[in-house]
């Protein structure tokens, strides 16, 4: 019995030229973790006659969906902001480039994408029409993470290409600000949830040119910010009980033009958790926020400077 290793994995992606159509990677992604997979809706037929057992199968429609979690660095997130439910506008010149990525109400996504995986050697996925239905950044053991719920429309074979990986780092220590509001940092924070849910679906039509989804659409959207600070005073807490809004912004930068940052305007507070772990320990404050549109329609704004040029 031969057994698939994993350990040559690697993960490309390219920005599809026709929306649906595969294109080879032009963007190597090294990856913490990976769950793409087929979904099918095969129909097992169990009409009543005399038998207890299925009678066949028919197949049904299917697509890929499954998360794709990366280290958050500015040079990956740009093409990812690329094919979710946002508007990009390009700013800079060469080599320092700024995307900012205010969410869209459009129902279908503007852009697709292309993802190659080869798992194991010789053995290539290649999703064709994928765009981001969720997404989210947090911290784990100091590092931006940054994890995408991603849905498409077809899966093939395809061969495997030669990746050159990109030289950018990730966000760690030292390289955090938090402004609660914005404008004003703080420093009693140490844990942080950020995650935008669009509700996306494969859509099925009936035809007779194969049983991949059609497209995806879009639904309602939730913002949600989760930190976690120090509780210092009642200020933060009675501003809870009063429905305050105020703009919150995080930030990762490794200098001048390498930098990400979350930006919700009009945040207000879902959630409000006071606790005292032991006699003795740091009173602590869970604070969850809403994200609320501003006069601009917009309930959060995504901003990366890069040396990458995406077009």
């Amino acid at each position: 019995m031969a057994l698939g290793i994993g350990g040559g994995a690697q993960l490309g992606i390219a920005l599809e030229a026709v929306a649906g159509t595969y294109l080879a990677p032009t963007k190597f992604v090294p990856f913490n973790s990976e769950s793409l997979q087929l979904q099918q809706t095969t129909v097992w037929r169990r009409p009543i006659r005399r038998t207890v057992g299925i009678v066949g199968a028919v197949a049904g429609d299917y697509h890929p969906e499954g998360d794709v979690e990366v280290e958050a660095v500015e040079d990956v997130v740009a093409y990812f902001m690329q094919v979710s439910r946002m508007t990009i506008v390009k700013s800079g010149s060469t080599p320092n480039f700024v995307y900012t990525g205010s969410p869209s109400a459009g129902a279908v996504p503007a852009k697709t994408m292309s993802i190659t995986i080869e798992r194991v050697t010789g053995q290539v996925f290649g999703y064709t029409g994928m765009v981001v239905g969720s997404f989210g950044f947090s911290i784990s053991d100091g590092l931006l993470m940054y994890k995408a719920t991603m849905i498409g429309r077809d899966e093939a074979s395809q061969s495997a290409p030669t990746p050159t990986w990109p030289t950018s780092t990730p966000y760690g220590a030292g390289t955090y600000s938090i402004e609660i509001p914005t404008s004003s940092a703080v420093t009693d924070t140490d844990t942080f949830e950020f995650q935008v849910e669009d509700n996306a679906e494969a859509q099925f039509r009936l035809k007779s040119t194969g049983r991949a989804a059609d497209f995806v659409k879009y639904g309602e959207r939730a913002v949600t910010l989760t930190v976690e600070r120090d509780f210092l005073t009642r200020a933060d807490y009675d501003a809870f009980k009063a429905l305050t809004a105020q703009s919150v912004t995080l930030t990762a930068s490794k200098g001048v033009n390498n930098s990400i940052s979350i930006v919700m305007p009009v945040a207000t507070k879902d959630t409000y958790e006071v606790t005292v772990p032991g006699q003795g320990d740091l009173v602590r404050a869970r604070v969850a926020y809403n994200g609320v549109i501003n006069g601009s329609g917009n309930d959060y704004q995504l901003i990366v400077k890069t040396q990458e040029d995406i077009t």
